[in-house]
């Protein structure tokens, strides 16, 4: 009932935090979504393509042509499995919270933070909204904040160890002359301890910035302590990100089908993992134009030709990035009729 109503969950957070003595939880604000939002990103993807277009010498006649004899089965295929990812992302969000969620709205919230992302490029509106998220679930803004930490660090995690467990069943012709590690320099080293002395000099020192920041840095500790001493949180935690990753795969798999090129799970896996990190490397919102890019280099190193590659590597962007915002709305609708946000 209190799920339904959003009169009712005032008044129950306002019994709880009387019945417990303190001050009920102040839920954040959402912003409204304005057009140019939606213009911005478009003009942002349109450029990105442009200059993808150019660096490679890939006319977008030859990437339509390639769209054209694509198998639609195969790529109606990777659409469908690419929004299953949903269901694993919402159960890495469970374990990366210690307040009880439950999965069908969190699969909801992650299918509306593709909207979200859309209207609000960049991920302080993803952010925003799992905050909210959480608070009407009970609980507070430093745990949902935390937990966004919580589930990145896992999803390193599993993506390390996926990427050094596929490394002996890839082939790249990688040749030492072709890597070039450099050391970083010793002044940007030396101002990043600076800034993170100064920071922590100023949080200890000014009583007024030590009463907001300390108390929620404690609750975000005692957060992360909970879900790594929970066995069923480390499960999903983990689980979910592996769940994601495996997922996300298949999906670049089918459209390879589509395409009629054939690679191996393992091959998959590294190609989507190496171009996550590199294309979040590059600071464009959403990754557009960089994830493409990525996407395409690691498809050209399996022996993929060019314009084929690029034209995958759009496709299973459009599946995962560019489609999902639509249906996205919908359950951005729902969550708010159900007051969960």
């Amino acid at each position: 009932m209190a799920g339904s109503h959003e009169v009712a969950l005032k008044a129950l957070r306002a019994a709880a935090a009387a019945a417990a003595g303190t001050q009920p939880v102040e839920i954040k604000p959402m912003r409204r979504i304005r057009g140019r939002d939606f213009l911005v990103t478009a003009a942002v993807a349109l450029a990105a393509y442009l200059l993808i277009g150019q660096l490679a010498e890939i006319g977008f006649d030859t990437i339509a042509d390639n769209l054209r004899n694509a198998e639609p089965a195969w790529l109606i295929t990777a659409l469908l499995v690419a929004q299953l990812g949903f269901v694993p992302e919402a159960i890495s969000l469970r374990g990366a919270v210690a307040t009880p969620l439950p999965l069908v709205p969190c699969v909801a919230l992650k299918s509306a933070q593709k909207f979200i992302g859309v209207a609000v490029p960049g991920s302080a509106g993803t952010i925003a909204a799992t905050v909210r998220f959480v608070q009407r679930m009970g609980g507070s803004a430093a745990e949902a904040v935390a937990s966004g930490a919580v589930d990145a660090l896992a999803e390193k995690i599993v993506q390390i160890i996926l990427v050094l467990l596929m490394l002996p069943l890839v082939d790249l012709n990688l040749h030492s002359s072709d890597v070039q590690i450099r050391t970083p320099d010793s002044r940007l080293v030396a101002a990043i301890i600076v800034a993170l002395l100064v920071s922590a000099t100023v949080i200890w020192l000014v009583p007024s910035i030590r009463r907001k920041v300390l108390p929620s840095m404690r609750q975000g500790l005692a957060t992360l302590r909970v879900v790594l001493r929970t066995r069923r949180k480390r499960l999903e935690l983990f689980g979910g990100n592996l769940g994601g990753e495996l997922t996300f795969a298949l999906t670049l798999g089918a459209v390879c089908h589509g395409y009629e090129v054939e690679l191996t799970l393992a091959q998959l896996l590294f190609v989507n993992l190496v171009a996550s990190a590199l294309a979040g490397l590059i600071p464009v919102p959403g990754g557009v134009g960089a994830a493409e890019a990525t996407l395409t280099a690691g498809l050209v190193a399996f022996g993929v030709d060019e314009s084929t590659a690029f034209a995958i590597a759009v496709t299973h962007r459009l599946c995962t990035n560019y489609l999902p915002p639509i249906w996205g709305y919908p359950s951005l609708q729902w969550l708010r009729r159900k007051a969960y946000l």
